[in-house]
């Protein structure tokens, strides 16, 4: 009769810890730059799934990855968020079967093995360079990060760490199929979306610059607002605000995708 077989390594599971407390500002808060550096050493070491923060009730979230219970508790020895006073603290198992398999169980690719690390910054086809970054400056208030007059290429972001715009006039000199592709992707349905403070502000500014609203603000299910507008060359965004809740990435998304009106 066979023996049994070898015991192989325990299967990695998620695993939840969530921490929340009754006010939405405290003073006892762990420090940003803590919280930022117990995530990336997480990242870094493949545990981490995701995280972010809780609204009903204020509190924040870890799923990362372990092989049991025991192994989850150790993984969170070093969690800034344990030693916040009045606060619930648990860690709890994910159940595929209830809370769904939306999360992948793999650890994340290892440094230096081709995994995604940043989104760097997105194409905007134009017509005249110079007038676009004028009127994405004064009207949308981006700033040049990079430009280089030699070979016409032009980046303006918001801020540091934060993905560019990368504003492209199509040359003949090109040659084809080059130039027609470029052409062909002017005027057009972006799907680029922008977080304002102020979505009420924001329609007064490009009322003000006598831009073109292809959805007129107005309130989401989830409480914000949201606004589809073009530049000069027709190419549309869409902005939101959070002024009334935080939407989900799923809400947000959704807004993204949804079919504008006809005006």
């Amino acid at each position: 009769m066979a023996g049994p077989g070898r015991p192989g390594p325990k299967p990695k599971r998620l695993y939840v810890r969530v921490v929340r407390w009754g006010e939405t500002e405290r003073d006892d808060q762990p420090a940003p730059s803590a919280v930022r550096a117990f995530l990336s050493e997480l990242n870094r070491v493949g545990r981490l799934a995701a995280a972010g923060a809780l609204t009903a009730p204020p509190g924040h979230l870890v799923v990362l990855r372990a092989a049991d219970a025991a192994e989850a508790t150790r993984i969170l020895r070093g969690d800034p968020y344990a030693g916040v006073a009045g606060s619930g603290y648990e860690i709890l198992e994910w159940d595929p079967s209830s809370l769904g398999v939306g999360v992948n169980l793999e650890p994340a690719p290892g440094r230096g093995s081709g995994r995604l690390t940043q989104l760097q910054r997105v194409t905007v086809v134009v017509r005249d360079q110079t007038a676009a970054r004028r009127w994405y400056t004064e009207v949308l208030g981006l700033a040049l990060r990079a430009a280089d007059p030699d070979t016409g290429y032009l980046e303006l972001a918001l801020g540091k760490g934060a993905a560019a715009l990368s504003l492209v006039a199509p040359s003949s000199a090109w040659g084809e199929p080059y130039y027609s592709e470029a052409m062909a992707r002017l005027g057009v349905r972006t799907g680029i979306a922008f977080e304002t403070d102020s979505v009420a502000a924001l329609a007064l500014r490009l009322e003000h610059a006598r831009a073109r609203v292809t959805q007129a603000a107005e309130r989401q299910p989830w409480g914000g607002s949201a606004i589809r507008f073009t530049d000069p060359d027709g190419n549309e965004f869409l902005a939101f605000d959070r002024s009334e809740g935080r939407p989900t990435a799923a809400a947000a998304g959704r807004t993204a995708a949804r079919p504008r009106k006809r005006l």
